[in-house]
């Protein structure tokens, strides 16, 4: 079996919020005994609602963030206590694209000196003759223009300065890239691009990707594994296809059956929940999720359940006490309809996977958002 490139053993991260001189702070349970692993080359999914947890535990998996508790391995060696030469050197080799494209770039800095920069830090000997030429080159594999290097942020499109994000996490080398929602302030014709280009960039450069993600679109088209999480915890996890298929969670299961059926006269069976996310300052005990729950019994509100597996062959696992009851009683339901996708479903889908033509991906200009913004070169 292949060694996993990343693991996380009982993940916990609490932030202090409040008190004063009189009075303690209270605790925001962010993450909350979380457990991962991530193959090479693979790439693994976290979705959920927001404030879930998902970009904390995307920070503490690169060492933004320091956990609370637990244990971190990256490539079979303990991350977690890393410090000075030896977290810089994990850096190298662990990039992150965060989900703003307009705040995550130095406005003061040329493209150019934003994507040298790693450069800079990592292989310092490199002379500026091959930094220049690595930078043009990294602009190149993502879409963009060598002659884009002397441009400020400001002077592109989002799409374009995802690029350069992505770019900049190129430029060091990695093994694995960590995307917090890196398509969700876009367009969708210009998320499709980005998502392609991802995708395409991890098969040729053998990188392995754990994305964050609202869009479950967007999750089933590029993802190999998916966990989802509710409340700090993961709560169902398995291969792409059977959590949209076969959810076993009743959360998963509702958050499948609200994604819109974008064809007249055609509905999906939903899943109702009642009321609002409880707080992760006083989380309910037992099943998080028991509260919001349409099958909640006594024993959901006092023990807290594990992440059991659901099917053995497939690696699938639900965190639910009843869950086999459950699909007994809910497998008539077809959450993901397997007949022929809509037209509109088919255009939306046509943008992730046409968006370069129908073509893998080549590095040329034309590929870039200038086509899609109209922006000419002096812009």
């Amino acid at each position: 079996m292949t060694q996993p490139i990343l693991e996380a053993h009982h993940l916990v991260c609490h932030f202090d919020v409040g008190g004063s001189l009189f009075r303690r702070p209270d605790k925001v349970y962010a993450v909350d005994d979380v457990s991962l692993t991530v193959a090479p080359g693979e790439t693994y999914a976290i979705v959920g609602e927001s404030g879930c947890g998902k970009s904390t535990l995307a920070r503490m998996l690169t060492r933004l963030i320091e956990p609370t508790k637990g244990e971190m391995l990256f490539d079979g060696r303990q991350i977690d206590k890393l410090t000075g030469s030896e977290l810089r050197t994990l850096h190298r080799d662990m990039q992150f694209i965060f989900q703003d494209p307009f705040s995550s770039l130095n406005p003061r800095m040329t493209v150019g000196k934003l994507v040298a920069e790693p450069i800079e830090t990592h292989f310092p000997a490199v002379s500026a003759k091959d930094r220049r030429t690595r930078v043009s080159d990294l602009l190149c594999q993502v879409g963009l223009r060598p002659e884009h290097a002397d441009r400020y942020p400001h002077e592109f499109s989002g799409g374009q300065r995802q690029r350069i994000g992505i770019a900049r996490a190129l430029a060091s080398g990695p093994k694995l890239i960590v995307g917090d929602e890196p398509v969700s302030a876009l367009d969708v014709s210009v998320q499709a691009q980005i998502i392609n280009l991802l995708s395409d960039l991890r098969d040729a450069l053998g990188l392995t990707l754990v994305v964050i993600a609202h869009d479950l679109a967007v999750i089933r088209h590029m993802s190999d594994r998916v966990a989802v999480m509710y409340l700090g915890r993961i709560v169902e996890e398995g291969p792409c296809d059977r959590i949209f298929e076969a959810p076993r969670h009743p959360y998963t299961m509702a958050l499948l059956s609200a994604i819109p059926v974008a064809e007249y006269g055609r509905t999906r069976h939903q899943i109702p929940l009642t009321g609002d996310i409880p707080s992760p300052i006083d989380p309910p005990a037992g099943c998080r999720f028991h509260t919001r729950c349409p099958f909640v019994r006594d024993t959901c509100r006092q023990e807290v359940p594990e992440l059991r597996q659901v099917d053995t062959s497939t690696g699938q696992r639900a965190a639910c006490h009843f869950f086999e009851e459950i699909a007994a009683s809910t497998n008539d339901v077809q959450l993901i309809p397997e007949a022929p996708r809509s037209s509109a479903a088919e255009m939306r889908f046509a943008f992730y996977t046409q968006a370069s033509g129908g073509e893998k991906f080549v590095p040329i200009a034309s590929t870039s958002d200038d086509a899609m913004t109209g922006r000419a070169d002096g812009v």
